[in-house]
């Protein structure tokens, strides 16, 4: 949590600013060790000694943070130990917080001695070697081995990283990535993280091998949206469950933005403050013209920033429930001097609800000239075997997607199932289509409801292979996802 400042209200916002948030893609190259990238501050963040030596002799760069992917036993909701992946122990994972212009180098350390791993940075625009899929644009760090991440930093705004290998998501290898603005467009006094996760009390490779059995139950069709297909023991805001919420302290008066990330392998949450109306500054990390909800849905892999203004003094819960409403991860707003009381009910959706087409950008986001490719993708689902595609083919055996440098590329994701799929696209911000012309919102992941058709586009300005997938955990691993290659 760190304080903000900034002139509230400015709007006078322009291609330059938008440029300068870093939300286009262009010209990333990898970081070559150079200091140059890195303040003081960020160097002295180091725990390394300086390298002996000759000062003349060329060394790499030192690491801004260590990680160590190791076991951990976890027992977040105080009802059972189980099995765990974490960096440096903890859940969630240590938060990085950098500023633009930075050049971040992570080392990290696999310690599983049986398992490989790699780390995601979600909605980072970056070099694809350092995106952290294993056989897409990287290969999986082996046990007991170290690899470094190392890349310049071109945006702002609140995205997360995770792992990209196996269930280990699930289980905990999950954490905040923030980065700052120094000229934020829509300031508050102060910020906080808020991660919303779920739990599992067994182990989520047998779920999964449950959910693929044939299923005579899965032949008969939905009459409405299926709201979920894992059944979790406990959800959890930070790593806290409802029964020990996690707990913020601010003065009456103050605003603080919540930077609320959508962390959990397979679960939508409805999130809202009692008492408290919500602005939506921040969508996926790029800033947004505010608009005012009462709650507002997040799926897997999706993030939003709200801003609120604390009333008066009190206790105030913030519910994140469920899709299907029937369970809810909880945390308490408080100011000093008043005990963190949650109120355990369960809210009923609120009438001013955030929809997609209430989203506009701060600036316009018109793609620049360049040969139009359009691409239509079907989503679909054969629940009684638990396969989930795309265009009918399920990852791995899947053709990729193809485009050149310098297209604009529209893509329609038309989902033919009755399920919610949150759709994310490496490497690439994408205009969401939503009406607002000009100001179309960028994303990097987004919500295709159940029956409904999405449309989105982006400019191919980031080379090499990206992809592009389902960012529920156990439909990604049943097929739903493509790799999207460039060619020349």
């Amino acid at each position: 949590m760190t304080k903000n400042s900034g002139a509230p209200g400015r709007l006078s916002l322009t291609r330059r600013h938008l440029l300068q948030a870093g939300i286009t893609s262009a010209g990333l190259v990898a970081g070559a060790g150079s200091e140059i990238f890195r303040p003081a501050a960020a160097r002295a963040a180091s725990h390394e000694q300086e390298t002996p030596g000759h000062p003349y002799v060329p060394v790499p760069g030192r690491p801004e943070y260590d990680f160590e992917i190791q076991r951990t036993t976890l027992n977040p909701d105080g009802q059972k130990p189980m099995p765990g992946i974490t960096v440096n122990g903890v859940l969630p994972g240590p938060e990085i917080r950098v500023k633009r212009g930075e050049l971040l180098r992570i080392r990290t350390s696999n310690q599983l001695t049986n398992e490989p791993t790699s780390i995601h940075w979600h909605g980072l625009l970056l070099p694809a070697a350092m995106d952290g899929v294993p056989g897409v644009s990287n290969a999986a760090t082996a046990a007991r081995r170290m690899y470094v991440y190392e890349y310049p930093i071109r945006q702002t705004g609140s995205y997360w990283y995770h792992s990209h290998y196996g269930l280990q998501e699930q289980i905990g290898l999950f954490g905040a990535y923030i980065i700052e603005d120094d000229d934020e467009p829509n300031p508050a006094d102060r910020d906080a993280v808020v991660m919303l996760s779920d739990w599992l009390h067994r182990d989520p490779y047998k779920v999964f091998e449950e959910l693929k059995k044939p299923s005579s139950a899965a032949t008969t069709a939905p009459s409405g949206p299926d709201l979920a297909d894992v059944q979790y023991a406990s959800f959890l805001v930070n790593g806290k469950p409802a029964s020990d919420p996690w707990t913020l302290q601010v003065e009456p008066g103050e605003s603080v933005r919540l930077r609320v990330t959508g962390a959990g392998a397979s679960t939508y949450f409805r999130v809202s403050v009692d008492e408290h109306p919500l602005e939506i500054t921040h969508v996926n990390g790029p800033a947004v013209e505010p608009v005012g909800v009462d709650e507002f849905l997040i799926g897997p892999g999706e993030g939003y920033d709200a801003r609120i203004r604390i009333k008066k003094p009190g206790s105030y819960t913030l519910h994140a429930v469920t899709q299907a409403g029937d369970a809810q991860a909880l945390g308490v707003i408080h100011t000093p001097g008043v005990k963190p009381s949650p109120n355990t009910s369960i809210p009923k959706p609120a009438k001013r609800a955030l929809k997609l087409d209430m989203l506009r950008a701060i600036a316009p986001t018109t793609l620049p000239a360049g040969k139009r490719r359009d691409l239509r993708i079907v989503l679909g689902g054969d629940m009684k075997n638990y396969i989930w595609t795309m265009n009918g083919q399920a990852f791995p055996k899947a053709d990729p997607l193809l485009i050149r440098p310098g297209e604009r590329v529209g893509i329609e994701l038309v989902n033919e199932t009755m399920m919610w799929h949150p759709m994310h696209l490496h490497g690439h911000f994408f205009r969401a289509l939503n009406g607002a012309g000009e100001r179309s919102p960028l994303m990097h992941t987004i919500s295709t409801p159940p029956r409904q058709t999405v449309r989105i586009e982006f400019t191919a300005d980031n080379p090499g292979n990206w992809f592009f997938h389902c960012h529920n955990l156990y439909h990604l691993d049943a097929g739903m996802a493509r790799v999207l290659e460039y060619e020349v």
